[in-house]
Formats: structure tokens, C-alpha cells, sequence
């Protein structure tokens, strides 16, 4: 997980936020040409605490627009599990302060969209979870990193691994 780090440049803050890597493929169902989407979050101990993959509601329309829906979702658990953890353990958070999310992710175009806040007209199918996410982002909820396809936590939740990436895979969720 280490690789990863180093990719949201911010300040460390005495609070640890949850790590969440997001990944997608793009029309990976046969049918009706859906995505899936996948996630792992990883508490500051380095302990997968929830992991999902399930096939996307809608059909993208890029690659980009895939990872983008992948994120959302994910962003939407990360920041759920943040505020049951600053509730479980008061005594370490400040009245309504928590820290933000770690968002990481392989697609460079939706970090971009993200990061820039530019909405363009090609992304407004999607336009209530971008701006979604620019808020949680410019309120400082949670923050985009870029993450190497190779250096994916959530990479085997959204296709077929062979078995040397299966393998990098349990051992990056600690299942050795």
C-alpha cells in the first residue's frame, strides 16, 4: 500500500483516514454491455474493513465515465465507514471533525475531472455525482489520487487475474 501513498500530496494530519481504491472495467457485462465496479477500503492499520464489487446501474460510455461511477459509489461507502469510525471512537476526533477520505484510483481522465472541477457537456449524464464529488473534494471530505494500474488494491474485483496478479491481490488485502 506504501506506493500509494506518496500519490495525494497533503499534509499528514494526527487523524488517519481510510484508504479507498477504486477500480472499474469498462462494459465487462456481455449482455448489457455494464461495467463493474470495485472497491477496497483499508483502514490506517492496514486492515481491509469492506470490499465490493457489483455491476453498475447504468451503461458508461468510457472507460473514464466507468471508473467515474466506481468512484462515486465508493466515495459514498468511504466517507459512511469515516463517520462510524469517528463515532465508535469519540475520544479521538474533535466535536464534527474527521479526516477526509484517501481516494486512489487508475484512470487519469477521471482524477482530472475531478481534480480540475470542470464539468464538460460529454460528462452531464453524469452530472449529480460530479458534482457530488467536487463538493466532497472542495470541502475537504476526501481527496483524488492517481494510483498505477499495477499497484491496484481493487484490481481483482472487476476482472479475471492471472494467477502471479491474483496472487499480488491477496496479498494486498493482508489475505496472504
Amino acid at each position: 500500500m506504501g506506493a500509494g501513498e506518496e500519490a495525494i500530496s497533503s499534509e499528514q494530519s494526527t487523524i488517519q483516514a481510510l484508504k479507498v481504491y477504486v477500480d472499474a472495467d469498462f462494459g465487462g457485462e456481455i449482455d448489457g454491455m455494464k461495467s463493474t465496479s470495485g472497491s477496497v477500503i483499508i483502514d490506517p492499520y492496514a486492515v481491509t474493513v469492506n470490499w465490493r464489487s457489483r455491476k453498475q446501474q447504468t451503461v458508461a460510455k468510457s472507460t473514464a465515465d466507468a471508473e467515474f461511477n466506481s468512484t462515486g459509489l465508493a466515495a459514498e461507502e468511504g466517507i459512511w465507514l469515516q463517520k462510524v469510525q469517528t463515532e465508535l471512537c469519540p475520544a479521538n476526533y474533535r466535536k464534527n471533525e474527521y479526516p477526509n477520505i484517501k481516494l486512489y484510483n487508475d484512470n487519469q481522465a477521471c482524477i482530472a475531472s475531478l481534480t480540475n472541477a470542470k464539468f464538460r457537456a460529454s460528462t452531464r449524464h453524469v452530472g449529480v455525482r460530479f458534482f457530488w464529488l467536487k463538493e466532497i473534494i472542495e470541502m475537504g471530505e476526501g481527496e483524488m489520487g492517481y494510483l498505477r494500474t499495477d499497484k491496484m488494491v481493487a484490481d481483482g474485483l472487476t476482472q479475471v487475474l492471472d494467477k502471479t496478479k491474483h496472487e499480488l491481490f491477496v496479498a494486498m488485502l493482508g489475505m496472504y
